[in-house]
């Protein structure tokens, strides 16, 4: 069988399982929660194409600059660069993809008369919502909050993600035609049975706003860090003079120590169960924690809060040895013989984890997991209550909100598939054709692309080795009041973007560099349009020469073979 070329998409895709065109790709698009078009925008980029990279990412993730922002960029850890160089900066290509490009118009199919409810502006909301509409049904938005956006809105810090970035993305969701209903909650304004009812489809993606307090004594002078961040958002009242110590280690506990040492206060203390190094935010916000001496107490765990009657408090903490969670959630510790710790403290918040609200379920019997998350068929998306889907941290627990985006669209094709009236398993392909228009086809799904590693690319060396383009840095002293809200990153200007991205190695998609036709010894290969193909199949030898060339790990072969040799 004559080599198998996989190249990159000519569209912009949305969901594509039944071609055979990209049957490789890369760790990086593996391990993308949110399924990014990254290679396609890394290529555009790298030709100057800002709008097309922008259109590219922005056909599966209506978020690109929240995105590329606020995402721990697991993507970037898995890049083959990394055991070649350095990885790829790809977060940061996003944000400029996103800052620099225009954004794309984007036209709904004809009316299909069909209604959909959605219950949430989050991420996965939104996601969904602008999925529905663009497939050309009506669609209807609850909100219980005075605002889109759902935690990229309240919950996120200014200096991680600045409001007119949400702003303009949801903004473009609602200019598709999608109602928005604010200050309207769901199982106290209106029923989720009625919308059941008016429509033919309801997706809860409420996300998860129920915050636990540990159940420990003085718990009642614990405050809430989602809270806390709210306020925090509307209010900013100044901490000047006082102690923080914040109760968890992870990424709403790192945002609320940074938000507090803006704010002014004279000590930031978090107490982490996690040990020294194996934290579970990223480094870089560790990192950032030290930059701005914000102590950590790692493998400890809150055990009692002690008022002075003063506005003064005692957080004492005992040492773990370890901890573990059961199938339910609940928190299991093996405490340390070490003596307790005692810390002083003005605020006291708690970080301790999220859980389901569950309000808008009220009157209706929905099967729960273990967790008390909606259990959702995995093929379907369906919960165990006709026409009810899930989409989302409610669905899936506490995740990243790339996670929430992907799981908002590949639900937003599960409802298309049900008022459809095709099969829930059916492979349906969609990408954006003419005018940003939705266009779709039913095929066989095939095989999920093979994820090539970088000891897959024999020829690698075609590419020259280069360092990563730094990102400018806004972070100063990370001291008090004065540094305001301004955002930490700088993100890259044009030339650097364009440099940065041509450093992709393009694992699994063919760059048409034509060392697999230089090298046949059969010259059965030739150069075209769409790059190399086989002119001359039945004079194929088999002799991997053209794999060995490959400066991407794009070319496979269909065994068995069927030449003799």
């Amino acid at each position: 069988m004559p080599p198998i070329y996989s190249k990159e998409w000519k569209t912009a895709v949305v969901s594509m399982q039944g071609l055979m065109r990209q049957n490789r790709t890369s760790p990086c698009e593996a391990a993308c929660p949110a399924g990014n078009n990254i290679q396609k925008m890394h290529s555009l980029l790298a030709e100057g194409r800002v709008d097309d990279a922008l259109l590219a990412m922005y056909a599966k993730n209506p978020f690109p600059g929240v995105t590329g922002r606020v995402c721990p960029h697991p993507c970037e850890e898995k890049c083959n660069r990394c055991g070649y160089d350095e990885g790829l900066a790809i977060h940061a290509l996003e944000r400029y993809a996103a800052d620099h490009g225009r954004t794309p118009v984007l036209t709904p199919l004809p009316p299909t008369g069909r209604r959909v409810a959605v219950i949430g502006a989050g991420a996965a909301g939104l996601t969904a919502a602008r999925f529905l509409r663009q497939f050309g049904h009506d669609v209807t938005v609850y909100e219980s909050s005075p605002v889109m956006g759902g935690v990229m809105r309240q919950a996120i810090p200014d200096f991680r993600l600045p409001k007119d970035v949400v702003d303009r993305e949801t903004g473009a969701v609602a200019a598709l035609g999608v109602r928005v209903h604010t200050n309207v909650t769901v199982g106290r304004d209106v029923t989720l049975s009625g919308l059941l009812s008016d429509c033919d489809a309801c997706i809860l993606a409420a996300g998860l706003w129920k915050e636990r307090l540990l159940n420990i004594p003085g718990r009642e002078y614990l405050q809430t860090a989602v809270s806390w961040m709210k306020k925090s958002t509307l209010e900013r009242i100044g901490l000047e003079g006082k102690e923080v110590v914040i109760l968890g280690g992870g990424g709403i506990a790192f945002d609320a120590a940074f938000t507090a040492r803006r704010l002014g206060a004279a000590g930031v203390r978090m107490i982490c169960l996690e040990a020294e190094g194996a934290m579970h935010a990223p480094e870089a916000e560790v990192a950032q924690a030290r930059d701005e001496h914000i102590a950590m107490e790692n493998s400890m765990l809150a055990a009692a809060v002690e008022s002075d009657g003063e506005g003064g408090f005692t957080v004492a903490a005992v040492p773990v040895s370890g901890f573990s969670f059961d199938e339910k959630g609940a928190l299991h510790v093996q405490e340390s013989v070490e003596e307790r710790k005692r810390f002083s403290a003005h605020l006291v918040i708690c970080a301790s984890g999220l859980q389901a609200d569950l309000t808008a379920l009220s009157g209706l019997d929905a099967e729960l997991t273990p967790r008390g998350f909606v259990a959702v068929d995995p093929v379907s998306r369906m919960s165990s209550i006709p026409g009810l889907f899930a989409a989302g941290d409610i669905a899936s627990g506490p995740g990243l909100l790339t996670s929430a985006i992907g799981s908002g669209r590949e639900t937003a094709l599960a409802v298309h598939r049900f008022l459809s009236g095709f099969a829930a398993d059916s492979s349906l392909d969609v990408w954006l054709g003419d005018e940003g228009r939705l266009e779709t086809a039913e095929r066989k799904a095939l095989p999920a692309p093979h994820v090539v590693e970088l000891d897959e690319i024999m020829h690698v060396d075609y590419h020259e080795h280069a360092p990563r383009v730094a990102v400018s840095h806004g972070r100063e002293s990370g001291r008090g009041p004065q540094l305001a809200f301004a955002e930490l990153e700088g993100g890259l200007c044009a030339e650097d973007a364009a440099k940065e991205a041509a450093r992709c190695l393009h694992c699994g998609h063919c760059i048409s560099c034509g060392s697999c036709v230089e090298s046949c010894p059969g010259h059965i290969l030739e150069m075209g349009g769409d790059g190399p193909f086989v002119a001359w199949p039945e004079q194929c030898w088999h002799c991997g020469c053209c794999r060995i060339a490959c400066s991407t790990g794009s070319v496979s072969y269909r065994f068995p073979l069927t030449m003799m040799l």
